[in-house]
Order: structure tokens, then C-alpha cells, then sequence
């Protein structure tokens, strides 16, 4: 039996609200469609007849992975079986007729060296919520869930044999778990905010380099030019304004040079653009209790599932794997204060705070790091005065 490790203080009951059916084409494997298709869905209800509801996968849409078709969505962006914010699939035959990846939803998991780490995606509003029982006091479920996810995964192992904790810095797995028990205590200190928590587990880290870096300089951090570059092109990776074509959803060295080079520093947002300095000034609700459990729980959850650094994340260095983690704390605050600011509210509420988590969830899961990303990436997020000065002039 494996060792199956479950996050404290994560709990997940499906609420039935529907909210996951939306934002993407529901991808099926082969079994999938041979099944679901195979059934006279004009019959059981009027809005289907006529209406075409799948369509194979292109062939770089099948590379690496087990899915052949996939649901056309509608033009509301929803899936056609939702009705009345239920899954006709299971109304009509059960919840095993629904496709494999509706079955596993929202829950993940990921192989290591010290066993398999269990999480919940917070795509899901009852994940964001936290409603239903506790993980922890479901095990049997989550190991039925393991067993479904290595079925239809067969070959996914993640590579855990090359660990770095920063460039030329490697480290084994049993020093990276004593590296995570420190994270996790910083992130667990609940008499500091949830920015002040970060930056700890950021000194913590640079700690342990064998060279310090140099100390930030007294008062008020400015943003320099290169921040905000990384900030937009990050932005525009997980926040899209328009959807994203071929090769859009990851990060591309080329795109963000071209970043660098010749645009400028403004959020895109639809309808208009914000400059750093107006987001600045819309008010963040201070140390608001929902607010800054959420953004608890989702943090903890991606280091608790390894979900940042190593085959958990691009193969980057744990550094530069936190460091991403604070930069993505840093635009839930931009986006979230452009959502208050887009629909002209006076603050920044729990709403805007957990719509943006869920998109950040779903682009996050999505992106993809070559080598030339990754290195990128390497350079960029391993200086703690980078996130310092984010940090900072976001707040």
C-alpha cells in the first residue's frame, strides 16, 4: 500500500454549484468517448438534437497525454450537460458515465520519493470555499481516487531524481523535506499576515545559500523597470484578456524579450488597462480573516503537494519555485484590485479575491516551462529583493 500523505486543515465536499463546468473543453479518452457518444442525448433532452457535442483532439492536443476528444463547449462557456447546475451525464447514468476526468475532479496528486502527496485543485468553488468535510477524514475515498488517477496515468512518474535548491546548489529529497518543514511553520503562522508569511519562508531560504545577498535599502521600495516587465508577462500568462491560441499558454523567452524591449508596463484588463500606481491605490481589506485564509490554504496546498519547484513545477530550484509563489501572491492582489476597481467597488472583496484564485489555479495547472523558460525563470525569481520590492509596492 502506498504512503499516502493528506493536507491538514483542507476540507472538499462537491456544493453542486456548477462552476467548475465552465472555462475549458472537457477532454475524454478514448473509453470516454465510445460511451458517452454512443448515447441518443437528443432523445433524453430537446437542446441537443441537431447539435454537434464532440470533436477529436488535434494532434498537439494528444501529445503526452491519455485523451483523444474532447466536449465542445457552449458559447456560454459551459459544458452542454450541465442543466440546471447538474451533470445530465450523471443524472441519466450515474457518476460512473461521467468523462474520467470529471470523476477525478478537483482532486490531484502527485508521486514522490517519500509517497504520493494528495491535493485539491481550487478551481473548484467548494475547494475555494472550503466546505464539506476534511480531507484527512477521507482517506478510503482519496485512495480510490489515487487508484482511478493511476489508471488512467499509467506512465506518469515525475522525474524527483535531479533536485536543486538553487543554481549549482543540489540537494537531496530527505534535506528538501526538512527545507518544507520550515516553510510550512513559517506558513502556518497565522499572527502574521499572509505577505509577512512569505517573505519569511524567503529569508528562511536565503539563509541557506552559501553567499548572502545583499541587504534591501532603507524606505519605500520603488518597482524597477524589470519588476514590472516579469510582472506584466506573468500577468498576461495567467490573467488572459482574450483566449489563448497555440503555444500562447506558456512562457515564451521570445515574447517576454520582446516584453522588455518595446511595450510598455499597464495590467491589461478587458475594457481598459491600469497602470501599478492605480492599482496601488485601491484598498486592500486589512488582514480580512476569509481573505487571508484563502490565500492560506491555497499556498500551503501547492507546497504541501510539491507543486512549485522540481517535477512539481518547470524543474525549477526550490528558490526560485518560492520566489514564483510570492510573485503569484503579488498579482492575486493586482488582479484582484482590478476586479474591484472594473466594477467600480470602493475595496477589494472575498468575491474578487477568490475568482482570481480559481482563474490563477487553472492557468497555473496549464503552463508548461521549457528549458529556455526555465532558465529564465531561474534568473529572475532567485532574488529575494526582487519579491521584497514586489511585495512591498503591491501592498
Amino acid at each position: 500500500m502506498i504512503t499516502l500523505h493528506i493536507p491538514e486543515g483542507i476540507n472538499y465536499e462537491c456544493t453542486g454549484c456548477g462552476k467548475c463546468c465552465s472555462g475549458w473543453a472537457v477532454p475524454l479518452t478514448t473509453e470516454d468517448y465510445d460511451r458517452i457518444s454512443e448515447k441518443d442525448w437528443a432523445a433524453l433532452n430537446n437542446k441537443y438534437r441537431g447539435r454537434r457535442l464532440f470533436r477529436e483532439l488535434r494532434d498537439y492536443e494528444k501529445a503526452d497525454s491519455p485523451y483523444t476528444h474532447a466536449i465542445i463547449k457552449g458559447e456560454d462557456g459551459h459544458c452542454p450537460f450541465l442543466v440546471d447546475n447538474l451533470c445530465f451525464i450523471h443524472k441519466n447514468f450515474g457518476a460512473r458515465a461521467k468523462p474520467a476526468i470529471c470523476q477525478l475532479f478537483p482532486y490531484c496528486f502527485n508521486e514522490t520519493p517519500s509517497g504520493v502527496y494528495a491535493t485539491v485543485s481550487f478551481y473548484s468553488a467548494g475547494v475555494v470555499y472550503n466546505s464539506g468535510k476534511a480531507l484527512v477524514e477521507q482517506e478510503d475515498l482519496l485512495r480510490q481516487k489515487w487508484e482511478e488517477f493511476r489508471a488512467l496515468n499509467p506512465d506518469h512518474h515525475p522525474n524527483w531524481s535531479v533536485l536543486n535548491f538553487a543554481v549549482g546548489q543540489p540537494m537531496t529529497w530527505d534535506e528538501y523535506l526538512k527545507h518544507e518543514g520550515e516553510l510550512v511553520a513559517c506558513l502556518r503562522n497565522r499572527s502574521l499576515s499572509i505577505e509577512e508569511r512569505m517573505l519569511k519562508c524567503s529569508e528562511y531560504l536565503v539563509s541557506q545559500l552559501p553567499s548572502k545577498p545583499a541587504p534591501m535599502p532603507e524606505g519605500q521600495p520603488l518597482l524597477k523597470r524589470l519588476d514590472r516587465h516579469l510582472l506584466v508577462a506573468l500577468h498576461k500568462l495567467y490573467f488572459p484578456v482574450k483566449p489563448l491560441g497555440r503555444g500562447e499558454g506558456d512562457f515564451n523567452t521570445f515574447r517576454f524579450l520582446y516584453q522588455v524591449a518595446f511595450q510598455g508596463t499597464k495590467i491589461p484588463f478587458p475594457g481598459r488597462s491600469y497602470t501599478f500606481e492605480e492599482l496601488k491605490a485601491v484598498p486592500w481589506p486589512e488582514r480580512d480573516p476569509e481573505i487571508e485564509d484563502l490565500l492560506y490554504r491555497y499556498f500551503f496546498s501547492r507546497v504541501f503537494g510539491k507543486l512549485y519547484f522540481g517535477a512539481g513545477f518547470g524543474q525549477l530550484s526550490l528558490l526560485a519555485g518560492f520566489h514564483h509563489l510570492i510573485l503569484a501572491l503579488a498579482l492575486v492582489k493586482v488582479q484582484s484590485k482590478a476586479l474591484a476597481a472594473g466594477r467600480g467597488a470602493p475595496v477589494v472583496s472575498f468575491m474578487d479575491v477568490a475568482a482570481t484564485i480559481r482563474q490563477l489555479e487553472k492557468r497555473m495547472g496549464e503552463t508548461k516551462l521549457g528549458g529556455y523558460g526555465a532558465a529564465v525563470w531561474e534568473l529572475l525569481m532567485s532574488s529575494a529583493q526582487r519579491v521584497r520590492r514586489v511585495i512591498a509596492y503591491i501592498i
